[in-house]
């Protein structure tokens, strides 16, 4: 019987140098692939959730406007509450109340506190600034002071990803919608 167990002894074999190698390097780009999808759903969440922020304030402007929301001041703004999208600071959203009834943003219309400052490396994407107004009685909608199109869409998109969400805003129902 020792002699079974001597024979069975020096026929196992164990793990080279070389099989150590390649399995350190099969680890090592699991690992690496693992981490780079693990960075692309970050970013991609940074994306989905700045758009989730914009549909946010957006509603919030329409809800301010619909029940009759007045300012610190006192007063209601004749044109109603709005969002402006400035191009010049594309993380950086303001709310706003329409104080002078013109439906756009003008300086010193901000409402204090209420700015929502989008995720690192995400921004939104339009061609120029944009203001978008809830105004009253029945929350018609406008754009940069105009009633028309009939819809505005806002793009948003990420750094060193693909992932784009964007915001529809129906100017005819009040409508906003994250696609």
């Amino acid at each position: 019987m020792a002699g079974i167990m001597k024979i069975q002894w020096q026929n196992k074999k164990g793990m080279t140098l070389l099989d150590l190698i390649i399995w350190m390097s099969i680890f090592g780009m699991l690992t690496t692939s693992m981490i780079a999808s693990f960075r692309d759903g970050n970013r991609g969440d940074g994306v989905r959730q700045s758009a989730r922020l914009a549909e946010s304030l957006l509603r919030r402007a329409q809800t301010m406007t619909l029940s009759g929301t007045v300012l610190l001041n006192g007063d209601y703004p004749n044109g109603g509450y709005g969002v402006r999208f400035d191009t010049g600071q594309s993380r950086n959203l303001i709310l706003f109340g329409d104080v002078n009834g013109n439906f756009k943003y003008d300086a010193g219309e901000e409402i204090a506190g209420s700015d929502v400052l989008l995720p690192i490396n995400t921004a939104f994407s339009l061609g120029a600034s944009l203001d978008v107004v809830f105004s009253p009685p029945d929350g018609d909608v406008y754009f940069n002071g105009l009633a028309a199109p009939d819809t505005t869409v806002v793009s948003f998109v990420g750094t060193g990803t693909s992932i784009t969400k964007a915001i529809t805003v129906f100017r005819l129902s009040g409508q906003v919608r994250v696609e």
